[in-house]
C-alpha cells in the first residue's frame, strides 16, 4: 500500500490552530490515546500527534491572538504551486503559500468557493 505522504490526493495529516496548545494536548490525548512530541520550528513550538507512533497530525499556537481554534486537513499532491494556481483558477482563494516549510515540503493554505479551507502539501522526501 502506498503512504498517504506520497500519494496525490490523499489525506496526509490534520493540524490543529489553537490559542491554547497545551490544553489542547490535555484533552486530545486521553480522548484518542495520543501522545504528542514537541518541535521547535523557526516561529514557535510544533506538537507533532502521534497514534501508535506514528505522526498524523500537529498541534500550533494560533498565529493571531483572538483567532478560534480551527483544525485543518492537508491533501498530498504532486505540485503545490499547480493546484495552488488551479484553486484560483476554480474559483477559490489562497490563504496562505504556496511557502517551503524546511525539511518538511511545501504547502499552502486553500479557501473554496463556499468558503471551506484545506491545505496543499508536497513532501520533501528522503
Amino acid at each position: 500500500m502506498s503512504s498517504p505522504f506520497e500519494t496525490h490526493g490523499a489525506h496526509s495529516w490534520q493540524e490543529l490552530s489553537t490559542s491554547d496548545p497545551a490544553a489542547a494536548m490535555v484533552f486530545y490525548g486521553p480522548l484518542f490515546g495520543w501522545t504528542f512530541t514537541e518541535k521547535q520550528m523557526e516561529m514557535a513550538s510544533y506538537h507533532i500527534i502521534e497514534n501508535g507512533g506514528v505522526g498524523v497530525g500537529g498541534i500550533m499556537q494560533a498565529p493571531e491572538p483572538g483567532m478560534p481554534a480551527v483544525w485543518t486537513g492537508y491533501v498530498t499532491v504532486t505540485d503545490v504551486d499547480a493546484v495552488a494556481a488551479k484553486a484560483v483558477e476554480l474559483g477559490g482563494e489562497l490563504l496562505y503559500g504556496p511557502q517551503d516549510i524546511p525539511e518538511v515540503g511545501r504547502f499552502c493554505w486553500i479557501r473554496d468557493p463556499q468558503g471551506a479551507v484545506i491545505a496543499a502539501i508536497s513532501y520533501a522526501m528522503g
